[in-house]
């Protein structure tokens, strides 16, 4: 009876071997079908070693360059880009890992970031003077670019940006952040074994056109992005430390426009107290940013959260348009 068991265990254990080993040479299958079929609709250009990814539109001085925020990437854009390209020259593109970008050697910090982004636009020849258009993270990275670099830009756009003080001040900064990660570990392990290159219409839509959500589908299941981002969160409060080290208090005269969300983000892992608690801290930080220039100004946005370049686009190509029309009188 023993050795009968054993042997059912064991054909039972092959079949389960046989499975997964057709589910992975399935999924790999499909994830290179879906990046044959969706190519960076960009420039992928070498910055040392690895390539990132640049999409440019339009033409005319200012140049526009448009960073996305924490898990997401160019395609975030994709109501304002074309309309600002209508305007000038507007460049999105995707930090190394995400979107069409190879992953960085080097660790996520807000330093290497927008030293990756420097040489992008360097080696690509996207010439300034810029404005920079951050979203989020993004905000936040594009404030450092402008303090390191003053003389290559000349108005900032800052979409519900993260403050460097956020984590200071919001006790479940933290917990939030460590329980996106787990979220973030289960899913890079779902895409490793090619499940979602199977099944993309699996991924949700936050609120992208209809064919760029199928680029935003075929990108999380076909690229680094789930383990990037995971790194990313990682690092994030490390990166709000190293903006806060920089000191950055003024950009002068600088165009400023701070466009803030009306409506409040819920994370669901945190109680209600605590979703109050990020609210009221993220609501108290944003007039703060827009301090810190004498020309600064601060919109809320009353009928978006925090994805105000998807839910209230004209609100993000207005801003732009006024800092266009602004800088060239």
């Amino acid at each position: 009876m023993r050795t009968i068991i054993l042997r059912i265990i064991s054909i039972l254990a092959l079949v389960v071997l046989i499975l997964a080993l057709g589910t992975l040479a399935a999924g790999a299958i499909a994830k290179s079908n879906l990046a044959k079929q969706y190519p960076a609709p960009g420039q992928l250009v070498d910055v040392g070693g690895y390539k990132m990814h640049i999409n440019c539109m339009g033409q005319g001085s200012p140049t526009i360059i448009l960073a996305a925020g924490t898990a997401d990437f160019s395609t975030t854009w994709a109501y304002v880009q074309p309309e600002v390209a209508k305007l000038t020259r507007v460049c999105a593109y995707d930090r190394a890992g995400l979107g069409w970008s190879e992953p960085s050697p080097y660790p996520r910090t807000a330093d290497s970031t927008v030293e990756e982004l420097r040489a992008l636009l360097v080696n690509t020849g996207v010439q300034g003077p810029y404005v920079l258009v951050g979203h989020s993270l993004g905000g936040m990275h594009m404030r450092v670019y402008a303090h390191n670099y003053p003389e290559e830009v000349v108005g900032l756009v800052q979409v519900d940006s993260l403050h460097e003080d956020q984590p200071v001040y919001d006790s479940e900064y933290t917990k939030a952040n460590q329980d996106d990660a787990k979220q973030f570990r289960i899913f890079a392990l779902l895409k490793s074994t090619g499940i979602m290159a199977l099944a993309p219409q699996s991924i949700p839509n936050l609120g992208l056109p209809k064919d760029v959500y199928a680029q935003w589908q075929a990108s999380l299941a076909t690229s680094d992005y789930f383990k990037t981002t995971l790194a990313e969160i990682n690092a994030q409060e490390d990166n709000c430390a190293e903006v806060r080290a920089l000191k950055i208090t003024s950009f002068g005269n600088m165009p400023l426009i701070v466009l803030s969300a009306g409506q409040p983000d819920t994370v669901t892992s945190l109680s209600d107290a605590g979703n109050q608690q990020r609210w009221e801290v993220w609501q108290a930080l944003q007039p703060e940013l827009a301090a810190l220039s004498s020309e600064g100004k601060q919109i809320i946005a009353e009928q978006s959260s925090h994805m105000i370049q998807l839910e209230q686009p004209d609100l993000v190509i207005d801003a732009i348009q006024e800092m266009v029309n602004a800088i060239r009188k």
